[in-house]
């Protein structure tokens, strides 16, 4: 319990000295993935709490369709979708930051994204019409931080430079955009074999 305290207080320490405390969590700290497993749980729920808590002039969600284990899922595959594209590609560019490594990154740049989505989410009940522009503006900071714990966060466990950074990146994206397709292809072709065999396994079963 004691461990988990420590790497809770040296996760908000990371959240304002990003370079200095995700090289301490790659080399001198012992890693834990207690604390960005919790995260990733805590964003999951998050998703859910958005979806149906959203105030109700900002909220267009079809609440009747809801379903929790739907968004808690779709809520988390961008971030693990990320996970394994920029781990395939760095492997690629000599990248030194295991898959654990970069999971951990994402996880602790999370944090303020979270905060201020679940802040502007309470808010978003006690604003009018008028006020929609300064929340999107509010819940803008944690994206952006977010953003920046992440890149930065690369750049240390990968020991890259900011330029080569920005390029491993934005091959990711295309890497994840590629996995996306090939998956759906692969998911499509599978459901047309099993239909077919559950056609043919009919029709011998009609004779």
């Amino acid at each position: 319990m004691s461990g988990m305290m420590a790497d809770g207080k040296y996760m908000f320490y990371v959240l304002f000295h990003p370079f200095e405390g995700f090289y301490d969590l790659k080399f001198a700290r012992k890693r834990n993935y207690t604390i960005p497993t919790v995260i990733m749980l805590i964003c999951g729920v998050a998703g859910i709490l958005g979806y149906q808590y959203t105030g109700f002039i900002l909220n267009r969600n079809p609440l009747f369709a809801m379903n929790s284990i739907t968004l808690f899922l779709t809520t988390l595959f961008p971030y693990l979708l990320f996970l394994i594209s920029n781990w395939s590609i760095t492997t690629l560019f000599d990248g030194n930051g295991t898959m654990g490594d970069i999971y951990i990154v994402i996880s602790y740049s999370l944090v303020p994204k979270l905060i201020f989505d679940l802040a502007g989410m309470i808010f978003s009940n006690m604003i009018i019409q008028e006020e929609t522009a300064l929340l999107h503006a509010f819940e803008a900071i944690g994206t952006v931080w977010f953003c920046f714990l992440l890149f930065c966060g690369l750049c240390v466990v990968h020991e890259y430079k900011p330029l080569t950074n920005v390029v491993t990146l934005v091959v990711s994206f295309c890497s994840a955009v590629i996995i996306v397709f090939l998956s759906m292809l692969y998911f499509t072709l599978l459901g047309k074999v099993f239909g077919f065999i559950h056609t043919v396994f009919i029709e011998l079963t009609k004779r």
